[in-house]
């Protein structure tokens, strides 16, 4: 049986773009590009799991407002569900603490970066509803 995994991803927009990260090249699919975001703590909400993770990818503190949609993604050993929320920044400007890169992107922009495969779906419904 599949170990399944809880994650949330921040999205962030700033003038019309959205906050995507490069992972850093050790980690699982490194290098790829993503929405940012990690793992749920043991009892951790998924407001305090994202805005933690966002503070430690980035250095930013965010306010995490509502939950836009649930994605699920598959591997050989992992099931994943990513709960996608609207966050809102309070302040700081972005540093790469604990991803290689980042960078505010429009939907055109994001269609030519190399995506990790949960966050292509992701992709997928933003330029559908953008």
């Amino acid at each position: 049986m599949k170990k399944e995994l809880d994650v949330v991803a921040a999205l962030i927009i700033k003038d019309d773009k959205f906050l995507v990260c490069q992972r850093e090249e050790n980690d699982s699919y490194g290098l790829l590009w993503e929405f940012p975001g990690g793992c749920i703590e043991l009892n951790e909400t998924f407001q305090e799991a994202i805005e933690r993770e966002i503070k430690e990818e980035l250095d930013l503190e965010i306010k995490a407002v509502s939950l836009i949609k649930t994605f699920f993604d598959e591997n050989e050993n992992l099931k994943i569900k990513i709960f996608l929320w609207s966050c809102k920044t309070n302040q700081g400007i972005p540093k790469t603490k604990q991803c290689n890169d980042f960078g505010f992107f429009n939907i055109k922009e994001i269609s030519s970066l190399n995506l990790a495969p949960a966050d292509q779906k992701i992709f997928n419904y933003l330029k559908s509803i953008f």
